[in-house]
């Protein structure tokens, strides 16, 4: 969560203050008629807007004292409107008005101590100005006030402080306190965790325009949490969000165009606001962008774009693009194949948990691809990626165990893993334990039970499993002995040479090695 200055918008103006008697006030000296007058061309208010005119009477009533005029010239100088950006001359500014107590320039010298901008960056200091601001109920000084809080900057870490100070803004209807309350309750962060409490804050904030708050909602709406999931309400969050040159809501609405979750499916939208996204330098919109690029959705497909938006996403630290990056370097698709630099990138991704990355690094030891051959290792990973439930990672886990590589052998611990694999859907897993089953390995032998797994496996269109499906099914075992059903054997359809091959010798008996690739 970002800290803002308090902005300044346009001031109300009664009937006998309008140009001509605030001007002539003003050019007699009056203070307040000057910093009003300031408004006026700053807004423009009954006069053309002038920025240059406008900081010329901020200046002359911040010279005589005037706090707010003080604190809206430190404003036109950190934003270089009418004169040259300048941020030590808006933290000069913001000082004289802090220090004169007015809270606004409190919140904004706050926010130049946190940010180092003119002054070196000093996150107490911060806290302090920002502190001395909330306590004048000033909502945006209470909002920054909890994201120091939140953070830890300054201060010590405390969600429970950083709840309060963003519910005293948010109930002045402050709309990025109300988003960062409903980002507390969304996550249980200060506060117990509450989705129903998350969407009502986030819709408050995003009926008032708020960008970040639209996106959440918009989350909230697609995911059905805290209220009843509605993916059309979900786009049109994303897209409120989207228009207003937000990465993520950017991001989110090219993934329901992507796929076609609340509108019609259309990967040439998707790659519209991918792109968009990941020009904001969004990593996850770099990532999609990456992958439309890698398989030709809604773009043609082009490996070395898709190289260049992971390797933008993963320099970001994204997990996922990071994994992805390490798969196409050793595959050699885009970039030349790198071995060493596959397992570079799938070890920054596995140790932030992603399980593939975590399965594939495995992958990379077993194999003694891009690093020493290592069982033990291959294993650590692998059991690191089963334990999320990946399953990849089981089925490996269950071979190892089967092999006794880099573990003591264990049929029985192979036989639990390759069963979780299995029933998650993963054919060669369902191959692998229909030979357990088969060879009473870790379990009781079971013909019908392997001729259940291998039919599982055949039907995702293993050849392997196919073959063995037939064997079974000429040898009688597990199933009623059919010729016929042995020789249509779907490998030798796919026009597989291995599949053709064992029809040819259908009273071969040898079976082969696990499947684990």
């Amino acid at each position: 969560m970002a800290c803002f200055p308090a902005a300044k918008g346009p001031s109300s103006v009664n009937d006998e203050d309008k140009y001509p008697t605030c001007k002539q006030k003003a050019m007699a000296g009056d203070a307040d008629a000057q910093n009003r007058l300031g408004d006026m061309c700053n807004f423009g208010r009954n006069v053309e807007k002038d920025l240059k005119q406008a900081v010329e009477w901020y200046r002359k009533s911040a010279l005589q004292g005037n706090a707010t005029a003080q604190c809206n010239l430190g404003l036109m100088y950190k934003n270089g409107q009418g004169v040259e950006q300048d941020d030590k001359q808006a933290v000069e500014w913001y000082q004289k008005s802090a220090l004169q107590g007015y809270a606004r320039g409190q919140c904004n010298l706050g926010f130049m101590y946190q940010n180092g901008l003119g002054v070196e960056q000093d996150h107490k200091q911060a806290v302090e100005w920002y502190q001395k601001s909330a306590l004048q109920r000033n909502a945006r000084g209470q909002c920054n006030l909890g994201v120091m809080y939140q953070n830890g900057l300054g201060v010590e870490q405390d969600h429970k402080q950083a709840v309060e100070w963003y519910q005293k803004s948010a109930l002045q209807g402050n709309a990025l306190g109300q988003c960062n309350l409903g980002l507390m309750y969304k996550n249980g962060l200060g506060v117990e965790q509450d989705d129903k409490q998350a969407v009502e804050w986030y819709r408050k904030s995003a009926l008032q325009g708020n960008a970040n708050a639209q996106c959440n909602l918009g989350f909230m709406f697609e995911m059905g949490l805290g209220v009843e999931q509605d993916h059309k309400q979900a786009v049109e969050w994303y897209r409120k969000s989207a228009l207003q040159g937000n990465a993520d809501g950017q991001c989110s609405l090219g993934f329901m165009y992507h796929n076609g979750l609340g509108v019609e499916q259309d990967h040439n939208q998707a790659v519209e606001w991918y792109r968009k996204s990941a020009l904001e330098g969004n990593a996850r919109g770099q990532r999609n962008l990456g992958f439309m690029y890698c398989n030709g959705l809604g773009v043609e497909q082009d490996h070395k774009q898709a190289v260049k938006w992971y390797q933008k996403s993963a320099l970001q630290g994204n997990a996922n693009a990071q994994c992805k990056l390490g798969v196409m370097y050793k595959m050699g698709l885009g970039v030349e194949q790198d071995h060493k630099q596959a397992v570079e990138w799938y070890r920054k991704s596995a140790l932030q948990g992603y399980a593939t990355a975590q399965c594939n690094l495995g992958f990379m030891y077993h194999t003694g691809l891009g690093v020493e051959q290592d069982h033990k290792q291959a294993v650590k990973w692998y059991q690191k990626s089963a334990l999320q439930g990946n399953a990849d990672g089981q089925r490996n886990l269950g071979v190892m165990y089967c092999n006794g590589l880099g573990v003591v052998q264990d049929h029985n611990q192979a036989v639990e893993w390759l069963q979780k694999s299995a029933t998650q859907g993963d054919a060669y897993a369902q191959h692998n334990l229909g030979v357990m089953y088969k060879r009473g390995w870790g379990v009781k032998q079971d013909h019908k039970q392997a001729v259940k797994w291998f039919q599982k496996s055949a039907l995702q269109g293993n050849a392997t499993a196919q073959y063995k499906e037939g064997i079974m099914y000429r040898n009688g075992l597990g199933a009623e002995q059919d010729y016929k059903q042995a020789v249509e054997l779907k490998s030798a359809l796919q026009g597989n040479e291995s599949g053709q091959k064992n029809v040819e010798r259908m009273t071969k008996k040898k079976w082969s090695l696990l499947q684990w690739i």
